[in-house]
């Protein structure tokens, strides 16, 4: 991640000297304006150390001879030189400041970022965090021919494993389960539709508190439980619908039981998946923006078709067909 030294620091500033009066600063002012946008008077020592800000407002307001160091604001929010871009994006978004003040580690006044390039580079973050979600890369047009190949063949190679290690489920339960009632194999594409989906959601919600900054790591039993709680009033209702339309369709008690139950699971399990993976990448130093959905998807596909064919055998034991 580049630091803020590579990105173009804003002029929209004025650094006045913390010794002079409110009357030489508002004339430093006015010969500034004309050549840049002002939106804040910074007041600096003789070696162009910060000290604070000048509201505008105060400045007018003061007495002339007053010294511009006795009428600043001296709790100043500031950005490092050596933060990364991510860190300058995620300050912008706490405090919505029209510019924030670029320092070096001695505190020297070097620039200034301003909100209307935090907020370009925040729109080109998340566009970016959107297509690695979906396997894509927003630098892509620009890369070769291996490069595109790189960023997408991860991505088909989890699923087709993922794909492959389904369908070997689906035919180890063939003889104990989908010769005997057809009908199963009707749920299957919703059952993993709605684990996709749902794994898709909560993994989303964490990515992006994650991204954010607003979202902890080290709170994961707290964050999986509100996620878990949710999850289950979902699959309660959803699971009554799957249920409740399932009966009179094919008039079969033991499918609606076993379809209700499987989405209702299916839910929750997706939940759960796609609440911890992202934490656990995150906590392993993993990019939980690239790796996260592949293995949600795959992970609950998995769960929830044992799940399904495990309990449609033994449902089969209570319900002649």
């Amino acid at each position: 991640m580049p630091s803020i030294f590579e990105y173009e620091l804003g002029k929209n500033f004025i650094a006045v000297p913390e010794t002079a009066t409110a009357a030489e600063a508002i004339k430093m002012v006015r010969s500034s304006a004309g050549e840049h946008m002002i939106f804040y008077v910074y007041v600096v020592s003789g070696y162009n150390i910060l000290r604070g800000v000048l509201p505008l407002r105060k400045l007018l307001i003061a007495g002339a001879e007053d010294q511009v160091s006795t009428i600043m604001n001296t709790s100043l929010t500031v950005i490092n030189a050596k933060m990364t871009q991510e860190e300058v994006n995620n300050l912008f978004r706490k405090t919505k400041f029209l510019a924030i003040p670029v320092v070096d580690d001695a505190y020297r006044l070097m620039g200034t970022v301003t909100l209307e390039k935090a907020v370009d580079d925040i729109a080109m973050e998340n566009a970016d965090e959107f297509l690695k979600i979906q396997g894509a890369d927003i630098n892509v047009f620009n890369g070769s021919f291996l490069t595109r190949l790189g960023v997408k063949l991860p991505w088909l190679l989890t699923t087709v494993i993922s794909g492959l290690i389904c369908g070997f489920i689906m035919y180890f339960f063939e003889k104990s389960a989908l010769s005997k009632v057809l009908e199963l194999a009707f749920f299957i594409p919703l059952i993993t539709a709605m684990g996709e989906s749902v794994g898709g959601q909560s993994s989303a919600i964490i990515i992006e508190g994650l991204v954010l900054g607003i979202v902890d790591e080290k709170l994961v039993l707290e964050i999986l439980f509100k996620q878990f709680v949710e999850g289950a009033v979902m699959a309660v209702a959803i699971g009554a619908i799957v249920a409740a339309i399932t009966l009179p369709w094919l008039n079969n008690p033991m499918i609606a039981i076993l379809t209700g139950t499987t989405i209702f699971i299916t839910i929750l399990i997706a939940t759960f998946n796609g609440t911890l993976v992202p934490l656990l990448l995150k906590k392993f130093n993993i990019n939980p923006v690239v790796s996260t959905n592949p293995l949600v998807f795959a992970i609950t596909d998995i769960m929830v078709l044992i799940f399904y064919f495990i309990t449609a055998i033994f449902l089969m034991r209570y319900f002649k067909q």
